[in-house]
């Protein structure tokens, strides 16, 4: 790897992937789940980027598969997305500015995405287990700027105070899809470019059950299991109804009526819609009743419904 072109990257490393081949499904799974895992903590300090569309380039080389984010990722987005992206990021650059972020830029939002990732693995890994979210005994750096925690081995990791911020309001299964992939002779790695080189962090066969249920299988009964928790979905589909008590609707969306829900404000504002068919911009939710994830029918949280079609009792009404 070019370290000098790359703002980080996930890969998989060992015997199983020597030949820079791995299975369609396992490195879908792992696209998503790095895709996810990127616009997530993106939305986090920028939310106005959470309906962006972006790729992430992947490059199979002989000795591993890699998928990285280059340095000039800022400059491909707006150009493939041209005057929305450039609506978006400046809304964004001018609530960054009004929070002293006056050099935060474009290409920083994804460094501190990839760093996220990286010590969401690394805590995980220190704490065994990625749903504590409550730390006894921490320590401080002179400055203030770290924060030591302490594993049940009494080993203290001093964490950045911005990313345990937002570790501690992070999925616990934040990495689930990556960490899937892994089995002897396969270990995930994410590594980010730093000044005095690149940081990894590897999360291995020992660490698998930390991240993701190992004995988890998939239900066959399952609807559309294709939406995975915590991802980001375009889906067109038409709206059913209304329901004010619950501030939800139904989406009916490939002949099922999914519940959809307004990421803000209420879902009366949505009523013109009613009937008509739209296009969803929103995550998916499959936190079952017992707060696990694996409901057998997602959820949707919308940002956005767009109409293709007009109503027919106000065709103006959308202009």
């Amino acid at each position: 790897m070019d370290e000098d072109k790359y703002l980080g990257y996930i890969k998989y490393d060992g015997p199983l992937v020597e030949d820079g081949l791995m299975d369609a499904r396992k490195q879908a799974k792992a696209l998503i789940g790095f895709d996810s895992a990127l616009r997530y903590f993106i939305a986090k300090r920028a939310p106005e980027f959470r309906n962006l569309d972006f790729e992430i380039p992947v490059r199979v080389r002989k000795g591993s598969w890699e998928a990285l984010i280059p340095e000039t990722v800022a400059g491909w987005v707006q150009a493939g997305l041209g005057v929305v992206a450039t609506a978006y990021f400046t809304k964004a650059a001018q609530k960054m500015a009004d929070k002293d972020f006056e050099d935060f830029g474009i290409t920083d939002l994804f460094r501190l995405a990839i760093e996220s990732i990286k010590w969401f693995a690394r805590i995980g890994k220190h704490m065994g287990n990625v749903a504590i979210r409550k730390f006894e005994s921490v320590q401080f750096t002179d400055d203030l700027t770290r924060i030591g925690i302490t594993n049940d081995n009494g080993e203290v990791l001093f964490v950045p105070k911005h990313i345990l911020d937002l570790y501690v309001s992070t999925n616990p299964r934040l990495l689930e899809s990556m960490a899937e992939n892994i089995q002897e002779g396969r270990s995930l790695v994410i590594g980010s470019l730093q000044a005095n080189g690149i940081d990894e962090e590897i999360v291995d066969v020992l660490d698998k059950s930390i991240f993701c249920d190992e004995d988890a299988e998939l239900d066959e009964d399952v609807l559309f299991p294709e939406l995975v928790h915590g991802d980001y979905v375009v889906l067109e589909g038409e709206v059913t109804r209304e329901n004010k008590t619950s501030n939800s609707m139904g989406f009916k969306y490939n002949d099922h009526i999914l519940t959809a829900y307004p990421e803000t404000g209420s879902i009366v504002r949505y009523k013109p819609l009613l009937f008509l068919k739209c296009r969803l911009f929103g995550t998916v939710n499959r936190i079952d009743e017992l707060g696990r994830i694996g409901a057998r029918r997602p959820k949707l949280y919308f940002s956005n419904l767009e109409p293709l079609e007009e109503d027919r009792d106000d065709l103006g009404l959308f202009e």
